[in-house]
């Protein structure tokens, strides 16, 4: 039978829910009452129009969902973009385009809605690239002891705030750094309640409820850490672990009071942070940097969906012009040359019947978009190709002094 796709209905909340589960290999609760929790977070989240199904006959076999975002760009502008999410193909379907047709309507109806840009976290890195995608920011995984480092410099003041007092306090701190960092995604009331600070007791396993503490210098809020931590013991000494979520600051002191405080927590000597940002200076502010052990992963992959569009959007660290051959083989209505004018930080950008500097894929002109990508080591891949000073000329345009950090998966 052919597989058909489309929204879902408000009665198919539970029947999307469950196969979302399913397809990251959980199970639905048996407690009614947090079903209905988050099924109504769900509602709130991700609207029912934007939601794409896969259906053979009657049987769900496939999701995928969009939250509306808006994420920071160089230059401190925001950009609308589609963000990629609920993406999963039930095992009896592997193979039959299932994932390539809910893709195809989800791009489509971002194009429709006028947003230049999609976004998402790889669940698998080998699935993404032939729908565009490329890894746009990076992510440092730090595992640290507290005996083995100890953070220099001066910090304020901390304190705790319940959970439901959050949203109104961080906010503000967030809004200032998200404005100045490409990658980060601006964030509602409602996103606070219930995505951020979301506390579901199944999906804690045997961590804690999370932590809320505020970093104070002079009596203002301008830092703040989510954790949670799990206890344990090792022959009578205090061996818990503390899993960083979050943290932010507006000022040096600030983050430097924060990591004095997540690193001096007694009977939790194991640090560990899933998300700091590749340029986190935490490094330089250790007596032995040796102890914070650092893994580097790919974070939000971003598909550029209207060429001129994003260009402008952002602004451009070298002046000149480069005329880009992109290739764009799942939406080909993308692709072709496009010529790429900067002056004074700014770019215009416009299709051209001119010969391409440059020939890439529309995937790697994603991973070059936030301004951490790096050109030249692409071309050394075979990645992008173009002559030696059109590759050195492509990667002064487009790469950024702050490198890009998504801070939350979606």
């Amino acid at each position: 039978m052919a597989i058909t796709t489309r929204p879902i209905t408000e009665g198919e909340v539970p029947v999307f829910q469950k196969w979302l589960r399913r397809g990251f290999g959980g199970d639905p609760s048996d407690d009614g009452a947090e079903e209905e929790r988050e099924a109504e977070r769900f509602r709130a989240l991700a609207p029912l129009e934007r939601t794409v199904a896969a259906f053979d006959g009657d049987a769900m076999v496939g999701t995928l969902a969009t939250y509306p975002l808006d994420v920071t760009v160089p230059g401190f502008a925001t950009l609308a973009m589609a963000g990629t999410t609920m993406v999963t193909v039930q095992p009896t379907h592997r193979r039959r385009g299932v994932l390539t047709a809910m893709m195809r309507d989800h791009l489509d109806d971002a194009i429709g809605r006028g947003e230049a840009l999609a976004g998402l976290w790889a669940s698998e890195g080998a699935i993404y690239g032939r729908y565009g995608f490329g890894p746009a920011t990076e992510r440092d995984e730090v595992d640290a002891v507290q005996t083995h480092i100890e953070v220099s410099g001066p910090g304020g003041e901390m304190r705790f705030i319940d959970l439901d007092q959050a949203a109104a306090e961080l906010a503000p701190v967030y809004d200032a750094v998200a404005s100045m960092r490409p990658g980060m995604l601006s964030r509602t009331r409602g996103w606070w309640e219930r995505s951020k600070l979301y506390d579901s007791p199944r999906d804690r396993g045997s961590m804690s409820a999370p932590r809320v503490a505020v970093h104070h210098t002079a009596g203002i809020a301008d830092g703040y850490t989510l954790y949670d931590q799990k206890g344990g013991w090792d022959e009578g000494f205090g061996n818990g672990e503390l899993r960083v979520w979050e943290v932010i600051a507006t000022t040096e002191q600030a983050h430097t009071g924060l990591w004095r405080f997540l690193t001096n927590i007694d009977l939790f000597p194991r640090v560990k942070y899933w998300n700091m940002p590749v340029d986190d200076p935490l490094r330089w502010k250790v007596t032995d940097a040796r102890h914070l052990v650092r893994k580097r992963h790919d974070g939000m992959w971003i598909r550029v969906l209207d060429v001129p569009v994003a260009l402008a959007a952002r602004t451009f660290a070298a002046a000149g012009t480069i005329r880009l051959g992109i290739a764009d083989p799942f939406l080909p209505n993308i692709a072709g040359t496009y010529e790429l004018t900067v002056s004074d930080g700014r770019g215009e950008c416009r299709r051209t019947d001119r010969s391409a500097d440059i020939a890439l894929d529309i995937a790697d002109l994603g991973s070059l978009y936030l301004g951490g990508g790096h050109a030249i080591a692409a071309a050394r891949a075979g990645r992008i190709t173009g002559s030696d000073q059109a590759v050195i000329q492509l990667s002064r345009m487009f790469h950024g002094d702050l490198d890009p950090w998504c801070p939350e998966i979606f």
